[in-house]
């Protein structure tokens, strides 16, 4: 008997036993450009300024673009107070330090202001104003990151954002959400069976997932505002693997109601279905293009082992891109936001990495080289960063990966297992 979701069984027993041979190909060639060396001050004796300085150093340096300078923290403490005591910047002195980009917070009666500035040449990149108090100051941290990321590598931030992930032990998981830093993680289901594949809504107020609640996998749909879950597609036999389309119209999911389990999209208006695989091969693992007119799968239809697929959303041909040269066990992509590379998890020299194809080059790349398992990546809405699971034995931890340079940092961490990100889009 086959098994169906490929190397997402291990979001249900915690182990992968796939053997096979592969070919390790050099890993992505990373960008040369240094990281950037930044500061990021509030003024001392002032709680929320140095909570909200704590958050934006975190943030910054999980990106591979930036680097926390240098700096001890006494030499910090006493031109950040000189700066403050004359009521001006003294740029030399920072830039002597090592900051190539100085970010300063000022807040007084709920009232938050943030200014960036490049101490090298005394320029002011942005300044601006939030709002905020003790509760808030986690989420006024992640606004100023994005916000330096966006002012300095004009690219979209994704601290902001939140996760969803699996959660449990070997005979009950249960969806959680969490903040792009692993804080405030909170359960969205609580029962004693599994609750797998979550995946969101583009409008972001609503999730799906799979869940044996009532014996059988059906996929369910959640609102984020009430917490109520609702039947999404519950067909004769196995609903798997529910992906929506970014237009929020229609639905990618994996159903065997025939007796194979196939690829099917489903309008989510009307509830009609496509079929859109067809034969004796196990599929797996869709994902949508940005434009919701193509879905990349995982099948097996190529010698019994997973390989990577795209396929029209109408129907049509199905075009494969990995090789057996590569690797002959591939599985779980997901479509880049900006529809340029798919990740995937691949076995290399008996280890599963995440890894990726770049449609420009219409080569394939390894991203991460651990002797333990790497599996269901999921992109950050940058196109850029990406959340995976490594296995440490039957647990299992979410890390996040900067494809771009290859710097990796933990996410969040459990002694229980914890595996199948999904990136609030």
């Amino acid at each position: 008997m086959k098994i169906l979701t490929f190397s997402l069984i291990s979001t249900l027993v915690f182990a992968i036993t796939v053997m096979g041979e592969s070919v390790r190909l050099d890993p992505l060639v990373r960008q040369t450009h240094r990281a950037i060396p930044f500061c990021v001050t509030g003024a001392a004796g002032n709680p929320l300024d140095n909570t909200i300085a704590k958050v934006v150093r975190k943030d910054l340096s999980k990106h591979g673009a930036f680097n926390a300078a240098r700096i001890s923290g006494n030499d910090e403490k006493t031109l950040d107070q000189a700066d403050r005591r004359t009521g001006k910047v003294h740029f030399k002195n920072w830039a002597n330090l090592g900051a190539q980009i100085l970010g300063k917070i000022k807040s007084k009666n709920g009232k938050i202001e943030f200014y960036l500035y490049t101490p090298y040449n005394g320029a002011r990149v942005f300044a601006k104003r939030y709002r905020g108090n003790k509760k808030s100051a986690r989420k006024v941290g992640h606004l100023i990151a994005d916000d330096i990321i966006q002012a300095i590598l004009h690219e979209k931030g994704f601290f902001s954002s939140q996760l969803l992930f699996v959660k449990g032990d070997i005979k009950s998981k249960n969806i959680y959400i969490a903040n792009s830093d692993g804080t405030g993680m909170k359960a969205l289901t609580k029962g004693n069976t599994l609750c797998v594949f979550p995946d969101w809504f583009p409008d972001g107020r609503n999730i799906l997932f799979t869940s044996y609640f009532e014996g059988r996998p059906i996929i369910y749909k959640m609102s984020l505002n009430n917490g109520k879950a609702r039947r999404l597609l519950a067909m004769p036999g196995m609903n798997i693997c529910g992906a929506v389309a970014p237009n929020g119209r229609k639905l990618a999911a994996i159903l065997d109601k025939d007796g194979q389990p196939e690829l099917y999209v489903i309008d989510l208006a009307t509830g009609k279905r496509k079929r859109l695989t067809h034969g004796r091969a196990v599929e797996s693992s869709p994902s949508w293009s940005p434009d919701s007119r193509k879905i990349v799968y995982s099948s097996d239809e190529a010698g019994g082992r997973p390989q990577i697929y795209t396929i029209s959303a109408s129907g049509g041909r199905p075009h494969r891109l990995t090789t057996s040269s590569f690797s002959r066990y591939c599985t779980s992509p997901t479509w880049s936001p900006d529809g340029k590379k798919i990740a995937f998890v691949a076995q290399l020299a008996g280890n599963y990495d995440v890894c990726l194809y770049d449609f420009a080059s219409k080569q394939l790349y390894q991203l991460t080289t651990n002797p333990n398992n790497d599996e269901g990546p999921s992109w950050a809405c940058d196109s850029r960063h990406i959340a995976y699971s490594r296995v440490y034995g039957r647990t299992s931890k979410i890390r996040i990966l900067d494809s771009e340079t290859g710097k990796t940092a933990p996410l969040i961490q459990s002694g229980e297992y914890c595996g199948s990100p999904a990136w609030e889009p």
